[in-house]
């Protein structure tokens, strides 16, 4: 059975092999009329939530909206991999068990700083991370594609996104098929 954490291990293994096939321009560059956040900036950031995510197995508060901006990670690739080396070496090893630990979520809620704290376990806020790192693992994408940058396949794609895709060929290629039945019905 597939755990929380081997999917994150291999998204930021999916995260590095993209970084390590770009050149150091290509990550850097932000996203057309932006003045920053280029790829380099959704690599700091999913690495932010992954950091605070162990940091909270320790303390029990999950503060994702508390990281730091305009660090190396967002503008040298070297910096990024060995980021990505050393929050995916933790989280591999990260136990199971601390799975159903609860934890605080501190939210930011709007520009003047309101707060919002809520309950959750670091389980949930692991898959939580995932799901964020595949969220901007498609943003990356699409950067790129536009760009004119391929990635691997499957890149940036929710779990549910291949399974829903390949039902819909099957209902459009089974469609013909239940025409032909009604037509003969009549």
């Amino acid at each position: 059975m597939v755990t929380a954490m081997q999917v994150l291990v291999e998204l930021l293994d999916e995260m590095r092999a993209l970084i390590e096939a770009l050149d150091d321009v290509e990550y850097a560059t932000p996203a057309p009329g932006r003045s920053a956040g280029g790829i380099g900036g959704h690599v700091r950031h999913c690495l932010d939530h992954v950091t605070t995510l162990l940091t909270a197995s320790y303390t029990g508060v999950c503060a994702y909206d508390r990281r730091a901006r305009g660090t190396d990670i967002e503008t040298n690739r070297r910096a990024a991999l060995r980021a990505i080396s050393d929050v995916a070496t933790v989280v591999a090893y990260f136990d199971p068990a601390l799975c159903s630990r609860d934890v605080d979520v501190e939210t930011q809620l709007d520009r003047s700083g309101t707060m919002m704290t809520t309950r959750s376990t670091l389980g949930r806020e692991l898959v939580f991370v995932a799901n964020h790192t595949i969220h901007h693992n498609a943003i990356v994408a699409q950067m790129l594609q536009a760009r004119g940058i391929g990635t691997a396949r499957g890149f940036g794609l929710a779990p549910s996104t291949p399974i829903d895709r390949e039902r819909r060929i099957r209902r459009a290629s089974d469609a013909p098929k239940a025409k032909e039945a009604l037509a003969c019905a009549r």
